[in-house]
């Protein structure tokens, strides 16, 4: 199934927000109340949303969530972001260290300008490049809510897809097998 199908059939009638970003960022999304939040995962080859959601983003949510590894595979990512549509109503791409640019430029072209953001943490060298593939709007990570908000009266129901892989030797925190 793809993305945007599973996403829409989780969340219907809900102001659908996809964020492609390093899973360690998720404390910028936390609200109260909370919003609604699933992840998807790479299981077998494909991204699906696994049984145990939709939960609520909360700072106990985050925590856990910064510990779930998941494997990444950007081939199979960027493949997936090709076939996303407008259901989805916002797609949010991380640049952590310019790594957003390869998703950015397999996001449609029809959803880059209207129906996709670019975030970051303190500034976007890259915002040119960006704009030159198609993006309009850019925000740091922990604006991208108010951006959502701006454009729907609707619930804002968030998904995830992790887009940095860590493990024992590339993370800060000692791994605690679940």
């Amino acid at each position: 199934m793809k993305i945007s199908d599973q996403i829409s059939r989780l969340f219907p009638g809900c102001f659908k927000v996809l964020i492609l970003d390093n899973e360690v960022t998720l404390d910028a999304f936390i609200t109260e109340p909370p919003l609604r939040w699933a992840r998807l995962i790479n299981q077998d080859g494909q991204y699906t949303i696994p049984d145990i959601y939709p939960t609520v983003m909360t700072k106990k949510e985050s925590d856990r969530e910064e510990m779930n590894w998941d494997r990444v595979d950007l081939g199979l990512l960027r493949t997936n972001l090709e076939d996303l549509n407008h259901s989805v109503d916002l797609v949010a791409i991380g640049n952590n260290a310019s790594q957003g640019l390869p998703l950015a430029n397999s996001l449609p072209p029809t959803i880059r300008s209207d129906n996709a953001a670019v975030i970051y943490g303190t500034s976007l060298p890259e915002q040119s490049i960006y704009q030159g593939i198609g993006y309009n709007t850019f925000c740091p990570r922990d604006d991208l809510l108010r951006t959502a908000s701006q454009r729907t009266e609707k619930e804002i129901a968030l998904c995830f897809i992790n887009t940095i892989e860590h493990n024992e030797q590339n993370y800060h925190a000692p791994w605690t097998p679940r």
